[in-house]
């Protein structure tokens, strides 16, 4: 603390007991605060606080300080101050290691005396049970709260056969005894004639053994077997002590926890990573379910028809429930919750279900490792290489905790996704866009209304690119829409006018110039169009965004026309009802509350979706996916999914495989506006007759060879079972001889009674 002259006679007597060694006292005289030089010049000018020893008049080395700088210099020494004596007690805490072992060894000793006892208690109670048949008399009972009068009856039946059983053999007992007793009576004399006869052969065979010779070398063999006889016993005595401490031990172990105050902090955390038997069923005790507690309360076993083995990341098994439980009690969000704490566990990081090929009391349970969902999830398999095709392929979007991969079928699906700001939305939605771009007859619309670059690499692979967040960027995404609307209505006439009947085919769609080509339009941060000004957004039903998108909800999809949103703000406003309820796959990350969870998700909240959850930050990538995903198990509402990383370095890399792969096809991006005239149907009668080269006789095989020759865009996917489904469909006859072949006049018969009508109106080129 520094002072000055005109507080000196205020401090005095509180600096009185305290010696401050960067304190001088100077003589009232001096109005100015000085502080005694504490460097290397300070050490030859003396202090001259009292009780130095110095005169007050000697030099002094010093600087003039403000009462700012003297109450920062205050708080600095302090500081120094507590850090020393800091740095004290750390090395006392160090002084001593022993302590530490000490408190190891005694814990050590103290959590093995437990568990031997609990062994023999749990042999106690596994004796009673077997005296008493208690686990089957606790089905019974069982059985009475739950009313099942088959399964009373079953467990009733067998009690009186395990009680008959039981008073059977005891009845045979002493027959058993006495017939045992015989049997070593008799053995006995066996031995004891064979050594007589053997002794009587010896000697009277020449140059044998005399009749005391052979007794003794018999005597000396049974002093043999009485010493290892001996030596057996001795090892039994005195290691039946502690082979009966280890055997505890080990039951000890099985049957029971060790109390949390008897393990340290580390191996703590050790029993909490491992899931045992003992710890599952610690934790279904505690699961709020009535009949389950009463039953483990009451020393009841579980059953675990798979006994707990490691599985993708995590730990698997599969329980048989007490009577009176179903696994559909232990499903619900709360109780998943409950049972994933008590397992030590994140709520997503534990997955309860019901095995349908099983009764209902069976229960499938997998419980990630700790720290699975901060693992990132694998490379995208089409990040370096590989082609996409909507019709045949499924898109890989990321793992599940199990590690296994999730794909996702894109044909006829339309998307919305949600999740809070920076959470991963857009990198999810582009990783989509880019397994469609390595599709050479994929067409791409991109609207991003964030405008921040995350998709300027589509620039070149998109027919539209639109960027900015301003309502003139919202009223060109109207436009896009409106533009796919129309699109999608001309489509329709086209297959009306074709006579294209059903879905559209693969072959049709994939033909360049079809006008039937997959279409997909993105749209990131759709709330801004939504939320944009009447009449482009806004809440009324003529809203032109709504109309356009509830439209291509309804009916695109049946037409190769898609729709994809993403927001990080759902509400009635910036995401219609009209708009979300069209999605076939939604996906949620992380939301900030239950009612936005809705939005998004819809009823698969109340199934136990619970993206609100999901870690800001830590968990930025991983989605809650419903909806039309094939890898959602059986059963189950959702799929919680690590999706693939890709960075916006890599996706420009995609993006210019992509454009390698369309100029590969000879394909080009047009502006969407340009709509490509659709080519005229195939005649596939007229392309067998002229695969045919005027033979009268042609084999199927030779036939099919020429057409994906002469027209390997329609055909390079028929094989014979094919064109043998559309000689059927013409009633054109195949002969069989050595080969199946097909006559020329019966081709032509087909192709007049065609023209002529006279085929049924269902045979029509264009229906595949």
């Amino acid at each position: 603390m520094t002072t000055t002259a005109h507080d000196h006679d205020e401090h005095q007597a509180d600096d009185a007991g305290r010696e401050h060694t960067n304190v001088v006292h100077l003589p009232v005289r001096h109005a100015d605060a000085v502080r005694a030089d504490t460097g290397p010049a300070a050490a030859d000018a003396v202090p001259t606080a009292p009780g130095s020893g110095v005169e007050r008049d000697a030099a002094i080395a010093g600087q003039l300080l403000t009462p700012e700088e003297s109450a920062a210099l205050d708080r600095r020494i302090a500081e120094q101050t507590v850090r020393a004596r800091a740095g004290e007690l750390v090395r006392v805490v160090r002084a001593n290691p022993t302590a530490g072992k000490a408190a190891k060894g005694v814990r050590v000793a103290a959590r093995a005396g437990w568990t031997v006892a609990q062994g023999h208690l749990s042999w106690t109670r596994r004796a009673v049970q077997a005296l008493t048949y208690g686990h089957v008399r606790e089905q019974i009972r069982l059985a009475q709260v739950a009313g099942d009068s088959v399964a009373l009856a079953e467990w009733t039946d067998r009690l009186d056969a395990l009680k008959n059983g039981r008073a059977e053999r005891m009845r045979a007992l002493p027959g058993t005894l006495w017939a045992g007793l015989k049997a070593l009576m008799f053995a006995v004399t066996v031995l004891a004639g064979v050594l007589l006869i053997c002794g009587v052969v010896i000697q009277l065979t020449p140059g044998g053994w005399d009749w005391a010779s052979w007794w003794a070398m018999l005597g000396d063999v049974a002093g043999v077997v009485g010493v290892l006889a001996t030596i057996a016993v001795q090892l039994l005595v005195w290691g039946a002590a502690p082979a009966l401490l280890v055997a505890a031990w080990r039951e000890g172990r099985r049957s029971a926890m060790v109390p949390r105050w008897l393990v340290s902090e580390t191996e703590r955390a050790e029993m909490d990573s491992e899931i045992t038997p003992d710890l599952i069923t610690r934790a279904l005790a505690h699961v709020k379910v009535t009949a389950l507690t009463t039953f483990l309360k009451q020393g009841g076993q579980l059953e675990y028809l798979v006994q707990p083995r490691e599985q993708g990341g995590g730990t698997y098994t599969q329980i048989k429930l007490p009577m009176g439980v179903v696994a559909a009690d232990l499903l619900p969000s709360g109780k998943v919750e409950l049972l994933a704490g008590n397992l030590s566990r994140h709520k997503h990081e534990v997955w309860p279900q019901r095995d349908p090929k099983a009764d209902a009391r069976v229960l499938d349970l997998w419980v990630a490792d700790k720290g699975t969902m901060d693992r990132p999830a694998p490379a995208w398999p089409l990040l370096e290489d590989g082609e996409f095709d909507v019709f045949r392929d499924r898109l890989p979007f990321g793992v599940t905790m199990r590690q296994e991969q999730i794909g996702v079928g894109m044909l006829q699906k339309h998307w919305l996704i949600g999740a809070t700001s920076k959470q991963g939305k857009s990198t999810v939605m582009r990783l989509i866009a880019l397994g469609l771009a390595l599709d050479p007859t994929v067409e791409l619309l991109v609207a991003d209304l964030k405008g921040d670059g995350d998709w300027k690499m589509f620039a070149r692979r998109a027919t539209q690119y639109i960027e900015g967040s301003t309502d003139e960027h919202a009223g060109r995404t109207c436009d896009m829409l409106e533009w796919a609307v129309a699109e999608m209505e001309r489509r329709y006439q086209a297959k009306s006018d074709q006579g294209v009947v059903g879905p559209i085919s693969r072959e049709l769609s994939r033909r360049k110039g079809s006008g039937f080509h997959p279409i997909y339009v993105f749209v990131d941060e759709c709330q801004v169009l939504y939320g944009a000004p009447h009449p482009i957004g806004g809440t009324k039903d003529d809203s032109r965004a709504v109309k356009a998108a509830k439209r291509l909800h309804d009916q695109a999809r049946a037409v190769n026309i898609h729709l994809l949103q993403a927001t990080q703000r759902p509400d009635d406003r910036t995401l219609p009802v009209r708009v979300r309820e069209g999605a076939h796959v939604r996906c949620a990350l992380n939301v900030p509350n239950e009612n936005t969870a809705k939005m998004i998700l819809a009823d698969a909240v109340d199934r136990g979706a619970r993206p609100q959850d999901l870690r800001p930050g830590a968990d930025a990538g991983t989605v809650v996916a419903t909806g039309e995903v094939e890898d959602i198990p059986a059963g189950q509402a959702f799929v919680i999914t690590r999706t693939h990383y890709v960075s916006t370095k890599d996706a420009y890399r995609v993006v210019d495989r992509a454009m390698s792969i369309l100029a590969r096809y000879g394909r080009t991006v047009e502006p969407a506006t340009d709509t490509t005239e659709p080519a005229a149907p195939v005649d596939h009668l007229a392309d067998i007759e002229h695969a045919m080269r005027d033979e009268p006789r042609t084999r199927t095989t030779v036939v099919l060879a020429r057409l994906i020759e002469d027209n390997p865009a329609v055909y390079e996917t028929w094989n014979a079972e094919r064109l043998a489904e559309e000689l059927r469909r013409w009633e054109i006859p195949v002969v069989k001889s050595s080969n199946k072949v097909i006559k020329a006049e019966d081709v032509q018969n087909a192709i007049t009674r065609r023209d002529n009508g006279e085929l049924p109106a269902g045979n029509d080129d264009t229906t595949e």
